[in-house]
């Protein structure tokens, strides 16, 4: 399966386990609840499926690398206590709590959550003195004599023995103690990930080429090359930032994220391609509404005339730039409803505003140090902060109403304007992608460029609420039924040879 695959299902298992029957019981008893096991190559987002499906569930999460694990750690400490036995005094052994277990105790009562995906990574990767544990914990969801709090599903991630020396092959008891999730790297999957999450133009329209670069791995004796997901995502983030600053890049630049000589090489000379592209083309121009009439048709003769790789490089810059106006503008969005909601929480309270913000600002740095503040959501919040603190200055020190009715007016007329200026980004954004739109369609016609287009749009997570919409999109979806109902005419042909090919 693929790494969505793999989300999906942790997110039913955990509705699965979590769920409590009238009173209040597990519906799927905890001695029957298989940890799920994540088996697949490294950098391909094991352990972030795991993060967004604690988000999507609405539940917590709580993180360990395996390998950071000593028996001491994991089971806890043993301890000398006196205990009594037929009227006779002993001294017995017993075993302080698990680092885990605590941290687990420690979460709930700093975050609130009761429930959530304990995920333990490396797990095949432990020592020796730790396979015993792991094994109980698999079986019996216990550290030592400590168990699991009920309504924590433990996910657990593996890499196969060939990709990491130090791991090992799980026996049968292990493996009949869990669930395996066998996932492997797929470009298509992350690739809806990718654009919207701004990844390099360079990056997305090189792998559109090239595909089969987007996952590498060769270990042997003789030489260690790969190349993964998670390399490729951090080399278009720190190339953003050296075409920021205008730093040189080299070729060993690339070689020192993509660790494949030949996929260094070959995406360091298409890169420069890229570059040229970008003056050639003129695409700043053409982004920002600067070309003539003129201008335009002379480029459309040379998009004509250029290769496949070309026109692929030139849909993901527009894209790229979409991107980044769908992001800026899902944001402000965003920074709108979070205010209105957190306007209307303290308006139904009665603390001051300097006792509100300050619990904000605890409350957030709770989040942040569990790992449950987003660098995007922390930003929004900042935000709502700055602007309650700006509408009390305003409004004589008072956001409700009260004995100041001119205060709220005032206020009310105030977000009512920036309302109106949201309407008006709006607008100019429709604008912007109807007539990128316009260009691409008259350009390429119903070619692939066009679906790659719309459908690049139709992924970014911002655009459904932009209200954005055109005919050419329902072309798209019958297109894309036609070929899904023919995927699977082809898969059902293709298992009823294998079948007759058993017989």
């Amino acid at each position: 399966m693929n790494i969505q695959e793999a989300r999906e299902e942790i997110i039913r298992s955990v509705k699965a386990y979590t769920a409590r029957d009238e009173e209040g019981s597990l519906r799927v008893p905890s001695e029957r609840q298989r940890p799920l096991l994540i088996m697949g190559p490294p950098g391909i987002g094991k352990t972030a499926i795991a993060w967004q499906a604690a988000r999507l569930c609405g539940v917590g999460i709580v993180s360990y690398a395996m390998t950071h694990h000593t028996r001491q750690s994991a089971v806890g400490l043993p301890e000398l206590v006196k205990r009594e036995f037929d009227g006779k005094t002993y001294t017995a052994t017993e075993y302080t709590l698990s680092e885990i277990i605590a941290s687990l105790y420690a979460y709930m009562k700093e975050t609130g959550y009761r429930e959530g995906i304990l995920f333990l990574d490396e797990i095949n990767c432990v020592s020796e003195t730790l396979i015993p544990t792991v094994l109980q914990l698999l079986q019996f969801k216990t550290f030592g004599t400590h168990p699991v709090p009920e309504g924590w599903v433990i996910v657990a991630a593996g890499n196969p023995p060939e990709f990491n020396r130090s791991a090992r092959e799980l026996d049968m008891a292990a493996l009949d103690r869990v669930r395996t999730l066998e996932v492997e790297a797929d470009f298509g999957v992350w690739k809806d990930y990718a654009l919207p999450s701004g990844v390099h133009p360079a990056v997305l329209s090189y792998l559109e080429m090239k595909p089969e670069q987007f996952y590498r791995v060769t270990l042997t004796r003789e030489k260690s090359e790969f190349v993964t997901a998670r390399g490729w995502e951090d080399l278009s983030s720190v190339l953003k930032e050296y075409e920021r600053q205008g730093l040189t890049v080299t070729h060993t630049f690339m070689e020192e994220f993509l660790r494949s000589r030949e996929t260094a090489a070959d995406f360091d000379a298409y890169y420069r391609l890229y570059l040229r592209c970008l003056g050639t083309y003129r695409i700043p121009e053409l982004l920002d509404g600067r070309l003539t009439p003129e201008e335009i048709s002379v480029l459309k003769e040379e998009l004509k005339a250029a290769g496949a790789d070309v026109r692929c490089m030139f849909i993901q810059h527009l894209l790229s730039a979409a991107s980044q106006r769908l992001t800026a503008f899902g944001e402000k969005q965003r920074k709108r409803k979070r205010l209105k909601e957190v306007w209307e929480r303290y308006e139904s309270g009665n603390l001051s505003l300097e006792e509100f913000l300050r619990q904000r600002v605890h409350a957030r740095k709770v989040r942040k140090e569990y790992g449950l503040l987003k660098e995007q959501e922390e930003r929004i919040e900042q935000w709502v902060d700055v602007r309650l603190g700006e509408l009390s200055e305003r409004t004589g020190g008072t956001l409700s109403d009260g004995e100041s009715g001119h205060k709220g007016t005032e206020r009310e007329s105030r977000l009512l304007q920036e309302e109106k200026a949201l309407e008006r980004e709006r607008g100019a954004l429709c604008g912007f992608l109807n007539r990128m739109t316009d260009f691409v369609a008259e350009m390429f016609g119903e070619e692939e460029e066009l679906a790659d287009w719309l459908l690049g749009l139709r992924r970014h997570g911002d655009f459904a609420s932009l209200g954005f919409d055109r005919s050419e999109f329902a072309a798209l979806q019958d297109i894309k039924s036609m070929e899904q109902r023919l995927i699977k005419q082809i898969e059902e042909v293709e298992g009823l040879y294998e079948a007759a090919d058993r017989v």
